[in-house]
């Protein structure tokens, strides 16, 4: 009833767009693979093959629209970007109130979720076509609440919050947004041997894109994904600095397993649970000890990595912004501080119910477990939580 093919959705983009310039074509060996995969491996659903024929339209479509408008501004490529702040860590440390915390300095600028969804929108001049857009990306955000209504408990979003740079890459279909919402072990195991560069590159030039005729303001982003690529991500941004936060891994554990098989249920009746635990158990353990090794190896640049406890994130969010900002050579203003302070008033932690989680939950030997992240946890000084 839903087919999913490379062949068919790229002729409908074309079709409801009236365009034919994709731009590089580095993004269809991507989509062939994804949709590969979703038809061999993910065992969707009707409502799981209809989000995916959606996201997939969406952002074909999204390329059309943002090639005819480079295609049109040629002067958009000469955009800058200085400077900006990158947000990474094992998923479920902080990350994501951090970067609103730094997105609500009015120095700073953060890519919001409707922007990145339809970004030729985001850059059009009629105030009353964006708010169509802001309305039309709100009620697909609403749509993973009412199939999941416990989602907000675990991870809030919002048309009009900030989001993760994975909204950016999805758009060269070499994303980890889509190995969360599936089960495609095919498709993931292909983008793990990717080159990232590619992506980085398209990632730096949708971000000229939303900046342009825009006030010039720092750049403040985030996804715990970067940590995958961080000598691609300082490659391409050199004067890039990348906050990385740090928390016990095994106290998120239950949280991130709990949130990747809730995100994949809403696509399918066939939720492999114990391989979302066991594939994000070995992520936690590999990529803190692969960072680790870059930095003291010196393929890392230390004076671009500035480390973040969650606990002292916690315990003063004003005085750990205040640090990263020292370190990034700039102050934090009155005015900055007033805005973050009034942020957190109205944002009050577990607003939207409490998200119930245990590392028991993970069926996983703590022992074990602990004894994986040992270095790691001595070398930031990161308490143990479980």
């Amino acid at each position: 009833m839903v087919p999913l093919d490379e062949v068919q959705a790229i002729q409908a983009a074309v079709d409801a767009t009236g365009l034919d310039n994709f731009g590089d074509d580095g993004f269809r060996e991507g989509l062939a693979m994804l949709v590969r995969s979703l038809e061999e491996e993910a065992q969707l659903t009707l409502v799981g093959r209809l989000l995916a024929r959606a996201e997939i339209a969406r952002i074909l479509e999204s390329r059309l629209r943002t090639e005819k408008i480079f295609h049109d501004h040629p002067e958009i490529e000469e955009e800058e970007i200085i400077a900006p702040v990158f947000v990474t860590g094992i998923a479920r440390t902080g990350t994501s109130i951090l970067h609103e915390l730094l997105w609500r300095d009015p120095g700073n600028r953060a890519p919001i979720t409707w922007e990145m969804m339809y970004p030729a929108a985001a850059v059009a001049t009629s105030e009353t076509d964006s708010a169509l857009t802001i309305e039309l990306a709100e009620n697909e955000v609403r749509m993973q609440d009412h199939v999941l209504p416990a989602m907000r408990t675990m991870h809030e979003l919002g048309a009009e919050l900030p989001n993760e740079c994975i909204y950016i890459f999805a758009h060269e279909f070499a994303c980890d947004m889509f190995t969360g919402f599936f089960h495609v072990p095919s498709y993931t195991m292909w983008k793990a041997g990717l080159d990232p560069q590619p992506a980085y590159s398209y990632h730096r030039r949708f971000l000229k894109l939303l900046q342009w005729r825009q006030p010039k303001r720092r750049w403040v982003l985030k996804a715990p994904s970067h940590m995958n690529h961080l000598v691609c991500l300082l490659d391409t941004y050199p004067d890039a600095h990348v906050v990385i936060t740090h928390r016990d891994p095994l106290r998120v554990l239950g949280s991130i397993s709990n949130l990747m098989a809730s995100l994949q249920w809403m696509r399918s009746d066939h939720v492999h649970y114990e391989s979302v635990v066991e594939s994000l158990a070995f992520g936690h353990a590999y990529l803190p000890e692969r960072v680790m090794q870059a930095r003291d190896a010196g393929t890392l640049a230390t004076e671009s990595i500035i480390d973040v406890r969650y606990q002292d994130l916690m315990a003063d969010p004003i005085g750990t912004v205040r640090d990263i900002y020292k370190r990034c050579g700039s102050p934090l203003t009155g005015e900055a501080e007033q805005a973050i302070e009034a942020w957190m008033k109205q944002r009050p932690k577990d607003r939207h119910g409490v998200h119930e989680y245990t590392f028991e939950d993970t069926g996983l030997d703590l022992a074990t477990e602990r004894a994986r992240h040992g270095k790691y946890q001595e070398r930031f000084n990161i308490p143990s939580e479980v």
